[in-house]
């Protein structure tokens, strides 16, 4: 087996595990605060929102990863 294809092969599958984690995570905290699984004080619920809305961008920006980047022949090993 070429080196190379073992390193695409081994970045591929940390991306993705990277993604799938944060993605689970994600929700398991969207799920957290939406059903009032934390109580959080009054204080504080501006950097609650704050967070959401920081993890929310950044599970576009997996998603755009994932779903529009553009795969060259030159990437795909054969």
């Amino acid at each position: 087996m070429n080196l190379r294809i073992l390193s695409h092969r081994a970045t591929a599958y940390f991306q993705a595990t990277l993604s799938v984690v944060f993605i689970v995570g994600y929700f398991n905290v969207l799920y957290v605060f939406l059903f009032g699984k934390v109580k959080v004080p009054g204080e504080f619920h501006d950097m609650v929102q704050t967070l959401i809305g920081i993890l929310t961008g950044a599970l576009g920006l997996i998603m755009n990863f994932w779903f529009s980047r553009q795969r060259s022949s030159s990437d795909n090993p054969a």
